[in-house]
């Protein structure tokens, strides 16, 4: 099963919001400063009235089907940031304990 990478990154986002959710009002939360995907992914390009180019990542496995695609692999960097432009905070930020460099 192949997945738009838009959907994987609107999940991604859902379940890190539902951690910070589930953090609110704990004693121990982990802040989010970087998340870090590598994926492989079919470029797919359309020649339907709509066309245009679309992103699959790809299932362990390989592809199947009767679509013709080239596969890839994508490193994602993503810095989280609430809508305010705060930190992500799910479950403890212990960076105090660890010293500096």
């Amino acid at each position: 099963m192949d997945i738009e990478l838009s959907d994987l990154l609107t999940s991604l986002r859902a379940e890190i919001d539902r951690a910070r959710l589930a953090a609110a009002g704990q004693d121990v939360r982990f802040r989010i400063n970087s998340i870090d995907l590598e994926l492989q992914v079919a470029v797919e390009k359309t020649a339907e009235a709509n066309a245009g180019v679309k992103f699959w990542v790809v299932s362990l496995g390989g592809r199947g089907g009767g679509r013709t695609a080239q596969t890839h692999t994508v490193k994602l960097s993503l810095a989280a940031e609430t809508h305010d432009g705060g930190p992500v905070l799910t479950d403890d930020d212990v960076s105090n304990l660890f010293p500096a460099g």
